[in-house]
């Protein structure tokens, strides 16, 4: 889902696919690290990352765009949103820009009904 935003964006990168995030919606960007995989978890839940002593779930970008690229992500984008326990891995986090609209991705629409799943 998307939607309108006014703002500071961060925009990230999968495959050759752009997207945005609202910048209040990124705790942090870390360099992707190991990610231990769930038993029975969704295709879209890569797995659980150690983020600072953090467990965080990390969601697969290509899959949450619907992309048909392989899974790498270099990057892991912490989400601000569910206490800073949920990440995109994607392959670059290009800019943070100001613009009056742009039109980014719902993290919290999307990735909702995960966590209500775990």
């Amino acid at each position: 889902m998307i939607k309108a935003v006014a703002g500071r964006v961060v925009v990230c990168r999968v495959g050759d696919e752009r997207f945005v995030l609202p910048v209040a919606a990124v705790r942090e960007v870390v360099a992707s690290p190991p990610v231990t995989r769930l038993p029975e978890a969704p295709p879209l839940v890569r797995g659980l990352a150690n983020v600072h002593g953090t467990l965080v779930t990390a969601i697969s970008g290509p899959r949450l765009l619907a992309l048909e690229v392989p899974e790498s992500g270099d990057w892991l984008v912490v989400l601000a949103l569910h206490g800073g326990r949920v990440g995109i891995q994607v392959d670059e986090v290009e800019d943070v820009v100001e613009s009056d609209e742009w039109h980014v991705l719902d993290v919290d629409h999307l990735i909702a009904p995960l966590i209500a799943e775990s």
